[in-house]
């Protein structure tokens, strides 16, 4: 049977690796025996016989004090976050069991708009489930965060992760029902009108699908750094949006907002669903993972292929 797990290699006595971590912490071995229940002589008598496996000494004996040598204190670090990392995760595996929790990240619009709205539907249907959620404009470092799922827009490209193709999406230009000067009926329409603009979600493409081949990108008006944002102003009658359907439905369900052409440009790159190992998953993850993907399907944007 071939496992992902590797041989230690040979190892000191874990006993001894134990007494000896925590005699270099305390730096005292009477105070090391009383953390791990033992007598100060079997403390003493462990690390003696960790030292002549060894072949060195780790301790100097001063009095009735010790002071660890150069190759104790360089083995005293190891040992300690070696411990620090085990005793951690196992915290964490009893703090699952007792409550499972996913951590998950994505950008603020996707929060706001798509996934918060959906949240209340996975945790009536699973409340033993924690859910966190970190929204960021900055791609984060999901492994060394502790974060259990990134959703992204990108290529699929993350080195040292697992991704998996999600949902597609578009951009579709609307408007408030209620907007000054009425809205207009065609593209050719939008001439002299206030066009609000993302930052990362130009109007060109648009501008050429619907053949204003010659209209420069807007200039005017206000640049949203949060595609939310871009779309609260939108329904605020501000002025007209090319938004993203997705952080759309919402506001085009109650009316606050309109579609006002048929023409769509599709975004030009798809979402991600990232983990940092590949399934299976542990039982919560999974579960949540399962209900983004019939929670794709019921909106018909799962990504194809």
């Amino acid at each position: 049977m071939n496992s992902p797990l590797k041989a230690p290699g040979r190892l000191p006595s874990l006993p001894a690796l134990r007494a000896f971590e925590a005699a270099a912490r305390l730096g005292n071995m009477a105070q090391a025996a009383e953390e791990l229940f033992v007598t100060p002589g079997a403390v003493s008598h462990q690390v003696k016989a960790l030292e002549e496996q060894l072949g060195y000494a780790l301790f100097i004996r001063e009095g009735r004090g010790v002071r660890l040598t150069a190759e104790g204190r360089r083995l005293a670090g190891v040992l300690n976050g070696a411990f620090g990392t085990i005793a951690a995760e196992v915290e964490t595996m009893r703090r699952e069991r007792e409550r499972p929790r996913v951590v998950i990240t994505c950008v603020p619009s996707f929060a706001a708009k798509w996934l918060t709205p959906r949240l209340k539907h996975f945790i009536g249907a699973h409340p033993e489930i924690e859910l966190w959620v970190h929204s960021s404009l900055t791609r984060e470092d999901i492994a060394a965060q502790g974060i259990d799922l990134a959703i992204r827009v990108g290529r699929g490209v993350y080195p040292g992760l697992y991704a998996q193709h999600f949902m597609e999406d578009d951009f579709i230009v609307v408007a408030s029902p209620a907007l000054a000067g009425g809205l207009p009926r065609q593209p050719a329409g939008l001439a002299g009108r206030m066009l609000l603009r993302s930052n990362n979600e130009p109007w060109r493409r648009w501008f050429d699908e619907a053949g204003l081949n010659d209209w420069p990108e807007p200039s005017q008006g206000i640049v949203f750094n949060d595609s939310a944002l871009l779309v609260q102003a939108a329904a605020e009658g501000q002025g007209i949006a090319l938004a993203r359907r997705l952080l759309i439905q919402d506001e085009v369900a109650s009316g606050r907002l309109v579609p006002l052409f048929d023409l769509t440009v599709p975004l030009e790159l798809p979402y991600w669903l990232v983990t940092t190992t590949p399934p299976p998953h542990r039982p919560a993850l999974q579960l949540f993972i399962d209900w983004l993907w019939e929670q794709a399907r019921l909106d018909g944007v799962v990504a194809a292929g």
